[in-house]
């Protein structure tokens, strides 16, 4: 078995309370990442940056 690595953008919506710093919801977002296919293991996840596009 070999070791991938893969860097996976993703892209949220997500509705905020007002005053909350949106550093701090994505600091704490939880979040899984599975392979349904029984074929891999799922060693490690990461959200590596983030990028606010818009804020209303």
């Amino acid at each position: 078995m070999r070791k991938v690595t893969v860097k996976l953008e993703m892209q949220l919506v997500i509705l905020v309370d007002e005053g909350i710093e949106i550093s701090q919801v994505v600091n704490e977002l939880d979040y899984n990442v599975s392979d349904t296919t029984t074929a891999a293991d799922i060693l490690d996840t990461e959200i590596t940056g983030y990028e606010v596009l818009d804020s209303k």
